[in-house]
This record gives C-alpha cells, structure tokens and sequence, in this order.
C-alpha cells in the first residue's frame, strides 16, 4: 500500500529548471506553478482531483484557484521562452518534425471544460466527448526529444457552451499543423523533415508544407489512385480521341508491376554476433495521384515480420550517390512518430541495400 505525502513545498531542481519562465510570470504564478509540477513529480496525474489530494487541501483550493482562474499567464510569451531556453540547451542543426494528434476523452455529462468536442476517436471506433489536441514535436533521429508548441482542435459547430456565447474560429487540423512549423521557423528553429500519418496526406498541407520549403515524409492512404496512361484508346461518344487518356490504379495494384525491391534494415555486426535484419522492403516511383495534384515520390513499405504495408509520399530522394538511403524515408509512423508516443522503439541506422538478401 502506497501512501501519498502532501506537497507543501517545491522542490528546488523544479524551481531552478523552470527558472527561464519567471520573465513571464508574477512571483506567486511562478510559485503556483512550481507547486504545480512538484506535485506532478511527486506522483500525481495530470488532474486537479490528483493534484490536490498531493497539496494540503487549504493549500490547493487558493493556489489551483488563483492560478488557472484568476491569474492568467499568457501562453504565447512563456512558449517563445520554451523555445529560447531549448536552443541553449541544444544544438539544433536538423531532424524531425513529427505532427500528430491526441484525444483526451471525458464523461458524456461534461459541458463546461474548454475544447470538449463529441469527436469520432478511430482507435475505439466510436464517437466520444474528448479535446482533440495537435501537437510538433521534435526529434533528431536518436536522443533528442521534446514537445515545441500544441494547438486545440475546435471543431465547426455551435455546440460550445464554455465559450460562453463569444465567437470562435474553427480551423482545420492541417491549418492548425501549418501554423505551428510557421511558428517554429519563425522562432529559428532549423528546418526538418516533416512526419506525418494518413490524417494530413492531403493537398492542402502537401501545399502548404510546399511553402515553408520544407522537407516531408507523409503517410497517405491506400484507397488512392494513381493515374496511368489508357492501355486502350478512349474515345468520346462521337468516336473521336478523348483529350484524357488516362485511367487510375490502386496503389497496391501499381507497385505490383514493379520488381526493383530495396531491403532496408541492420548490416551484419561481426563484434557482438548479429545478423542481418531487414526492416523493410521498399519500392519507389515517381506517380500521379488522383487526390493530390502535381508529381509526387511515391514509396511502398512492407514489413516483412508483420506482413503490413504502408504508402509514404515524399519530396526527399530516396538514394543519394555514394550515400545509404534517407532514414525517414522508410517510414515515418513506424519510427519517429512511435518513439513520441511513448513506445518503446528505437531507431536504427539505415545502410546500403542489403547484399544477399530475398528480396521477394
């Protein structure tokens, strides 16, 4: 049986660590807010029910009242000192940007919590009240990992009784996604690789990712089409040529016809006595999409161990002279976007196509 200690005082790491905030807080939010994550260290869940069972409780009534209600710190100036202090810890050259979204599910009765949405959460399969956040994060391949900025998602309709009838805007999770890599490069954060899955394999992101200049490995869908010219002639109903002289193909049904396979994975390690792994099997096009407009790097991912395949669309080049495959071009939401969400994964280190190896 565990007991819990009420938390009456801050510990003082927490204090130095969180140090770089006081620009933008009074004396007492600053305190507030150490308490805050004492509480959290010390064992508590991220709920004021939990939070206040490890305060004393006379301690906990003024201090979450004041703090969260009360006393409003502004957000947007403690995340440019977020960023700040991240840039002296690190020294950020390149990497990954990984986007995705999260659901924090509540009770049918709540009405009043800001963000509360009836939201069809995939995973259960079902329509559930939940916040829908969006949130960046960043990762360099190996060790370094951390959360840049989030955005809550608002969805289109009236139901928003904590709005308490004053207007929101609504904007889409791609909107939401482009505005914070806008944000990060504006606050000089290096440009990275963008990874992403089927949620944001869209035209409108793909666009606007296209305007920030950036990189992008982004899962799509398999339900897409590929367009390939006619086998046949298509004619108009008057027996002319039709200008369109096209037809479209499922993406497995195109990566069919392709026999150049790349087997990606772990290169034999005559020290320790490992073998060869192969990860992945890859092949790679240039295609047209029905769903995105313009030319687009196409790549088929199979997991030869769980017999999975994905589809990944890409501007980055898949082999480079002299140098191995890119990394996130195998997967992005095998990878990077499991390693965020707290899987326990690791990455590897892509080498040469593997020499003998079956490759069927």
């Amino acid at each position: 049986m565990t007991m819990k200690i009420p938390c009456a005082k801050r510990l003082p790491f927490i204090v130095t660590g969180l140090s770089f905030l006081q620009p933008a807080l009074t004396n007492i939010q600053f305190s507030n807010l150490t308490l805050i994550a004492t509480a959290l260290v010390l064992g508590a869940k991220f709920n004021l029910t939990e939070i206040s069972r490890m305060w004393l409780k006379e301690k906990s009534v003024s201090t979450l009242s004041y703090l969260l209600s009360d006393a409003k710190f502004y957000i947007p100036e403690m995340e440019i000192l977020y960023v700040a202090q991240l840039q002296k810890m690190y020294k950020l050259t390149g990497g990954y940007y990984c986007i995705d979204d999260t659901m924090k599910h509540h009770t049918n009765f709540c009405k009043w919590i800001h963000g509360v949405f009836v939201l069809f959460d995939h995973a259960a399969k079902t329509n559930l009240k939940a916040t829908c956040i969006v949130f960046l994060y960043y990762s360099d391949g190996g060790f370094i990992k951390f959360p840049i900025t989030y955005r809550i998602y608002h969805k289109d309709t009236d139901c928003m009784s904590w709005q308490r009838g004053k207007p929101k805007e609504c904007k889409a999770k791609y909107d939401l996604a482009l505005e914070m890599l806008e944000w990060a490069l504006k606050m000089e954060l290096p440009k990275c690789i963008v990874l992403t899955d089927s949620w944001f394999g869209i035209e409108p992101f793909i666009t606007g990712l296209k305007k920030l200049c950036l990189s992008y490995v982004i899962e799509v869908k398999r339900s897409y089409k590929i367009k390939v010219p006619c086998k046949k002639t298509k004619l108009t109903p008057s027996g002319r040529k039709a200008k369109n002289q096209t037809e479209l193909i499922s993406l497995p049904e195109y990566f069919r016809d392709i026999t150049s396979v790349i087997a990606c994975g772990f290169d034999a390690d005559d020290k320790s006595g490992k073998k060869v792994k192969v990860l992945y099997h890859t092949k790679t096009d240039t295609v047209r999409l029905n769903s995105i407009s313009g030319k687009h790097r196409l790549i088929e991912s199979k997991d030869p161990a769980k017999k999975t395949t994905k589809y990944l669309l890409t501007n980055e080049p898949m082999n480079l002279p002299g140098k191995p495959p890119r990394l996130s071009l195998l997967t992005a939401t095998d990878g990077l976007l499991k390693n965020f969400s707290g899987m326990p994964n690791s990455l590897p280190i892509w080498r040469e196509p593997l020499s003998g190896v079956n490759k069927a």
